[in-house]
């Protein structure tokens, strides 16, 4: 059975009635349903992800700092430790957005920004497998199969997003190429008649479109050198086809696409280069993964087949080699080449599982069409004695047309950004930050802000940059571990880790006043309450701070018996009201 069909011709022919076609051309079947389940759900579900207490807010501080200074900064601006360290935003441009959405929406509009953005990334990439495929429901389980696969990836609101938006747009002009690419040899002076002649918008989304993206990318996130990793492995691909069907050097030289893609990875590397580093942020896009600090840092860590990521790594792989055994579609040399360079980049870092789902699901969609048998599609005319004709899944109906409508419909309405469209109330803001968020410990620190050195969690540190007191002289943030001097993070890691020795450690950075995560950091939660000289001024679920200011002392003992007192009123209270 097929779990796909596809309609054929749109164009009516001449024995077909106007009837006919409209209900040819607007039925829809089982496969379409099932898409439109699929992306209502999605839709649904990335309105309601939670924004994460990391680094996100690490960003916004980023594009809030470089709108008033209207410049961008040279050295990291919120971490005094990693003074002198010179510092080379690839993100600015998305920071600055993430900022000025801030400014005028709130951390709502962060969570929209995150819904629509990744929302329509996953609709480009359904359009980049149906223009390889044409086949609906083959496209809509390629979808499934990259959600599956980096699930892991998926629900973090970072810069990262406009990255993946970047290269979904470039697969989709990919896949348009790969219609008109197959090599057929001919005479020089012969036209073949078989070769599909370029259409001019495809040139123009060649030459104009994919370097016009790359000069976006390069400025959004640094993931940029992975799409010019992509694009140069498509020019080589091509290269060495041509290079094999031929063995021929001039045949390669001469062939029109392997002109077509040098001369679009050329102007894709000068439009990446119009950014405000130039050749520099090459340099550091491409040597970031190297940083020593990163191999503590979870994403960065090599790839654990038992893990959850590994698990569907290496399923991701039997797939694959299943397909190519069984499928008649033509292998590709460039993705050949494009999956194993990210399955490499895969195992060294698994934060790169993201970009291999891409690419993987990518290079399988068409093998995937090919194993899977098409089922003739059946149109159902109301009344007829058609309805019991062909299979269940190839039957189209105006009907289920209907049905996928509203589904669409319900999908957005019932949604987070269109509620208060309806007058509905908008999202809760305890329901939009995720609920390891230190909220409250930031409202404490504001009302009493520390004056000497904070040791914080990393992964706190961004938000108490943000939503913390000013100035504030925190240890360590997320953006910040690779500026971290290696010193001072193997520091950081050994107060963390509570090893032995960290007390000096915390002295000889002159430490005043820590902040803990008491579910994750439990070793440090008890031995940190042992200080002497340190007292807890603040505790709540989930953190606990202990400092040795005088003035974050008095402060907590004043709250603390202004509450005693209160509860001795309360009590007190019900007592003279039965007195008289």
């Amino acid at each position: 059975m097929s779990i796909d069909s596809h309609p054929g011709t749109l164009e009516p022919e001449t024995s077909l009635d106007k009837s006919q076609f409209y209900r040819e051309t607007f039925s829809m079947g089982w496969s379409h349903l099932i898409t439109c389940l699929w992306f209502a759900w999605l839709f649904f579900y990335f309105g309601n992800v939670h924004i994460f207490y990391s680094d996100i807010w690490g960003h916004v501080s980023y594009g809030d700092w470089i709108l008033a200074h209207r410049s961008l900064p040279q050295y990291d601006p919120f971490l005094s430790l990693a003074d002198g360290v010179k510092s080379i935003d690839a993100a600015w441009l998305s920071q600055i957005l993430f900022a000025k959405v801030y400014e005028n929406w709130g951390v709502r509009g962060l969570s929209h920004v995150f819904a629509l953005t990744v929302f329509t990334t996953h609709v480009l990439f359904w359009c980049a497998f149906y223009i390889k495929t044409g086949r609906v429901g083959v496209s809509t389980l390629g979808s499934f199969l990259l959600i599956l696969i980096a699930s892991s990836r998926i629900a973090i609101i970072r810069p990262e997003i406009f990255g993946t938006f970047c290269v979904a747009l470039l697969l989709v002009i990919m896949a348009w190429s790969e219609k008109y690419d197959a090599w057929l040899p001919a005479p020089a002076d012969d036209d073949n008649p078989q070769r599909k002649k370029t259409p001019v918008p495809l040139l123009f989304s060649l030459y104009l479109g994919i370097p016009l993206i790359f000069l976006a990318w390069a400025n959004l996130h640094g993931s940029f050198v992975v799409g010019l990793a992509i694009l140069g492995l498509q020019f080589l691909g091509r290269v060495l086809e041509v290079f094999w069907k031929t063995k021929s050097l001039v045949q390669v030289c001469t062939d029109p696409w392997v002109r077509r893609w040098l001369i679009v990875t050329e102007l894709s590397v000068c439009t990446a280069l119009l950014n405000p580093y130039h050749m520099d942020l090459f340099l550091n896009s491409l040597l970031f993964p190297r940083n020593p600090n990163l191999k503590d840092v979870l994403e960065w860590e090599p790839l654990e087949f038992r893990d959850a990521e590994g698990i569907w790594f290496c399923m991701a792989w039997v797939l694959m080699l299943g397909l190519y055994r069984h499928s008649r579609e033509r292998v590709r040399t460039a993705d050949v080449l494009r999956i194993g360079l990210l399955s490499l980049a895969v195992i060294v870092g698994v934060r790169m599982i993201g970009w291999f789902s891409v690419i993987f699901v990518y290079a399988m969609v068409s093998h995937l069409a090919n194993v899977i048998p098409r089922a003739k599609p059946v149109y159902l005319k109301p009344g007829a004695g058609e309805k019991t004709a062909g299979s269940l899944w190839a039957r189209r109906s105006l009907v289920m047309t209907s049905v996928c409508v509203l589904i669409l419909w319900f999908g957005f309405a019932f949604s987070n950004i269109a509620t208060p469209l309806f007058g509905g109330k908008p999202r809760d803001l305890n329901k939009i930050y995720s609920e390891g968020t230190p909220r409250k410990l930031t409202e404490f620190l504001k009302a009493h802000p520390p004056q000497g050195q904070v040791w914080n969690p990393q992964w706190w540190g961004d938000w108490l940059v943000w939503d913390g007191p000013k100035d504030m002289k925190v240890f360590m943030t997320t953006n910040a571990v690779h500026l971290a001097p290696p010193r001072v993070w193997r520091d950081y890691l050994g107060i963390a880790r509570a090893n032995r020795g960290w007390q000096s450690v915390a002295e000889k950075y002159n430490v005043s006043t820590f902040v803990v995560h008491k579910e994750k950091q439990v070793a440090l939660d008890k031995q940190v309450r042992l200080l002497k000289g340190f007292k807890n001024v603040y505790e709540d679920d989930l953190a606990v701070v202990m400092s040795r200011e005088p003035a974050l002392i008095a402060a907590a003992e004043a709250e603390k018996t202004a509450e005693k007192e209160q509860e001795t009123d309360q009590k007190a209270a019900p007592e003279g009201e039965e007195q008289p």
